[in-house]
């Protein structure tokens, strides 16, 4: 069933995004939580995803946030954000013990309404662009790498946006059908 944002009033941008997430109970970020944050994984990280990470503690998305494969039809909603917090909405927890399997390269910034991690490339080749994960078809028993996961034989690391700040531009609330 595909589905398709009809108005461009319906998307979101970046301030839309953080009103709706539920923040609940998380304690405002710091740049020092950021910067710790950074180091532990190696890299600075883009810009963009750097402000919205001092602006937003993360949390579960109250309402409708969904979003398109690049080619257009539906894909699925943002569910849970990750953020510089310490429950199981944090950017840390995640990337120390994951639900399902993923590689270093691959920060895991957000989940979908069936628990697809939406993550960032944090390596050089495809450093800042956002990916979406099918943990249905993704490989359990033995390790794997990006480049393998994102051919074209395996395809479960699939391309969602160039940059952080063009995949929430693509966020919108689905019309009521009624």
């Amino acid at each position: 069933m595909a589905r398709f944002c009809a108005e461009e009033r319906d998307r979101m941008n970046i301030a839309v995004f953080i009103a709706g997430v539920d923040r609940a109970r998380a304690e405002q970020p710091t740049l020092a939580a950021l910067e710790a944050f950074e180091k532990s994984i190696g890299c600075r990280l883009p810009d963009e995803y750097r402000q919205f990470l001092l602006a937003c503690a993360g949390g579960y998305f109250q309402g409708s946030a969904e979003f398109n494969w690049p080619q257009g039809h539906w894909a699925g909603a943002v569910q849970e954000v990750l953020g510089l917090r310490r429950d199981e909405c944090s950017l840390v927890q995640t990337r120390q013990t994951p639900q399902w399997p993923t590689v270093d390269e691959l920060l895991w910034i957000m989940s979908d309404h069936g628990g697809n991690p939406i993550c960032m490339t944090i390596d050089k080749a495809h450093f800042g662009k956002i990916w979406f994960i099918d943990h249905e078809i993704a490989e359990y028993e033995k390790p794997w790498t990006l480049a393998e996961a994102m051919s074209n034989e395996w395809g479960y690391v699939l391309p969602l946006a160039p940059t952080f700040g063009d995949f929430v531009a693509g966020l919108y609330e689905q019309a009521d059908a009624s």
